[in-house]
């Protein structure tokens, strides 16, 4: 039987001395530590809703909570975190990265989360605490609205990936209108990493058939439980729109279709039973990873001090040599990601050209073929209708292609970044891998380089003049034969047609095109900024050692002495770790 006060107190413990011997270079570790440390003291369990862009994350937020308060829209959320807790009544805080904060209305929220309001995060904010009085959250749950991955702004996925590591449990919503792409495989096995816990959840389900939903069901269970080695996988269907719905207008009959319901009581089963449990286990696999990076630079340091100094100067000629191998290495894996980048970029353009010229001509035509059809219309009324029937067919068309080019942009980018992430990260280990060996330390892999965040979905909103009034036609119509008059505004609203289309294409183009450079440069950069941090770190600290070589012998024992009480003790607490994780782990 576990005690989870006892557990907890000894986890706390455990995290507390690993702080102590992490030194002010690792000051990331330290905050992460000191959240770790909070989360357990407040028994705040991080369950946090994830999944790409346009799944319904913040609509099936609204419906497990009953009500609408997280902001829902088409266009993506800015890179916030929304975290929902509980309290005694709603209230809304906007945490600000200056450290100041302000309380704001549920209304004014959509000022400070969305793209809209606060466009690339002008307004920085941290963070928007919501409190709310929902029995599910009573129970310690915090829940977390994630920006969406594979959204076009690239901080959104920054952020959810940033955010990992503080998760303990994770719901990962995908649609029945999308199945799941390979890049969310690759996001899925990042989350697995972190939570303890998946549900899945398959969103959307009213736009489909009841047999439809069972083969998309079956086909997501197949393939994830092949991407995922996972032996079963359960998936809950419902429709968080219809669930949201049928709450706020008490019908208890379309809350149940909506399968909100079923899902719910298994969390809810969860949580009461297993998440004390969920969670020291979620903050036993953070400390342990905290080890294994302290224990890594802690070694290289006393293997360097131990080196003679005759022999430590040749191994870091030998490091050196193998940096300049590997900035030369760096160079042509970078140079074939620019080019096949570049390349892509290329097709993209070739494919938009292709588009625009033969979309325009069929547009065209339903134009007219529309304007003759309804001729029998006033003509002011006809050139409005006319305007408004190829508006929406002008939108859907650019959608249609858009949505389609850009599942096509994701897929090859995807291959693309997915080659480079492998080849970086073979880098970063064969040089702590050459550096454990010259200085005799077992080596662990702790180097994860993060999956691509492709540029995903675009947002566009045509918006036609609305006072376009076509004054011409109109205004000299009584001097005119109708038939004159009808075809100098058909000739109108084709010009018309032909600007508009040609200004929104060249909006699309234009946009994705340069989030898609903005995206690759910013995932080069990444890449080649983890090379130089871990060619940095391990040079300064070798360096250290051959300065702490000239301050005498006393100061090198006293050194050395620090060091491997330090791997003692984190040995010690490793292993107090490990044994309670092992029982936490029998105990599920």
């Amino acid at each position: 039987m576990l005690n989870f006060e006892r557990a907890k107190e000894q986890l706390i413990q455990c995290l507390e001395e690993v702080k102590k011997i992490a030194n002010d270079k690792e000051k990331s570790m330290i905050e992460a530590i000191d959240y770790e440390i909070d989360k357990l003291l407040k028994n705040r369990f991080n369950l946090a809703v994830v999944g790409q862009f346009k799944r319904g994350k913040s609509t099936f937020i609204n419906a497990v909570l009953g009500e609408k308060i997280v902001p829902t829209a088409v266009v993506p959320l800015t890179s916030i975190v929304t975290i929902i807790k509980y309290g005694p009544k709603l209230k809304v805080t906007v945490y600000f990265l200056d450290g100041s904060d302000e309380e704001i209305t549920v209304k004014e929220l959509d000022e400070y989360a969305t793209e809209r309001g606060n466009p690339g995060n002008e307004k920085n904010v941290k963070e928007i605490v919501i409190e709310y009085p929902s029995e599910f959250l009573k129970k310690g749950v915090t829940l977390i609205d994630t920006p969406g991955v594979g959204s076009v702004y690239q901080h959104n996925s920054d952020v959810t990936y940033g955010f990992l590591p503080k998760l303990d449990a994770a719901i990962f919503l995908f649609t029945i209108d999308s199945p799941v792409a390979q890049n969310e495989y690759e996001f899925l096995k990042d989350v697995r990493d972190h939570a303890v816990k998946i549900f899945f959840v398959l969103n959307k389900i009213d736009y489909a058939e009841e047999e439809d939903v069972k083969e998309a069901l079956d086909f997501a269970c197949r393939v994830l439980k092949e991407k995922l080695r996972y032996e079963e996988i359960k998936i809950y269907p419902i429709s968080a729109k219809m669930a949201l719905e049928a709450r706020r207008a008490h019908d208890e009959e379309k809350l149940r279709l909506s399968g909100l319901p079923e899902f719910l009581s298994k969390l809810d089963e969860f949580i009461t039973r297993d998440k004390g449990r969920a969670l020291l286990l979620s903050s036993c696999n953070s400390a342990l990873r905290f080890i294994s990076r302290l224990r890594f630079d802690i070694e290289l340091e006393a293997g360097a001090i131990r080196t003679p100094v005759e022999e430590l100067e040749k191994n870091i000629d030998v490091l050196k040599k193998k940096m300049k191998e590997i900035e030369e290495e760096k160079k042509d894996v970078l140079l074939v990601f620019d080019g096949e980048s570049r390349e892509l970029l290329a097709q993209f353009n070739a494919e938009y050209e292709k588009f625009k010229n033969s979309e325009y001509r069929k547009l065209e035509a339903a134009l007219e073929k529309y304007f003759k059809s309804n001729a029998a219309l006033p003509l002011k009324e006809l050139i409005e209708k006319t305007r408004e029937y190829i508006t929406g067919k002008t939108l859907e068309a650019i959608d249609s292609w858009k949505e389609g080019e850009l599942k096509r942009l994701a897929g090859a980018s995807a291959r693309i970044t997915g080659r480079l992430g492998e080849k970086v990260e073979k880098i970063i280990t064969g040089l702590q891998e050459l550096t454990a060996n010259i200085f005799h330390i077992k080596f662990e892999s702790f180097t994860r380089i993060e999956n691509f965040k492709e540029a995903g979905y675009f947002y566009y909103n045509m918006e036609p003049e609305k006072n376009y009034l076509l004054l011409t036609p109109l205004s000299i119509a009584p001097f005119l034969p109708g038939f004159i008059a009808r075809k100098m505004a058909l000739n109108n609203l084709k010009n018309w047609l032909e600007q508009q289309f040609d200004r929104q294409c060249g909006r699309v183009r234009y946009d994705i095109a340069q989030r898609m450079e903005k995206t690759f440069k910013e995932y080069y950069n990444y890449l080649e900024g983890k090379i130089a941090e871990t060619a940095d770190v391990i040079m300064e600290l070798v360096r250290e050692a051959v300065e702490l070589k000239k301050s005498g012998e006393d100061r090198i024992k006293d050194r050395l002495k620090e060091l491997e009480a330090f791997l003692e003790r984190l040995n010690e607490i490793e292993g107090n770790i490990k044994e309670l994780k092992d029982h936490l782990e029998r105990i599920a």
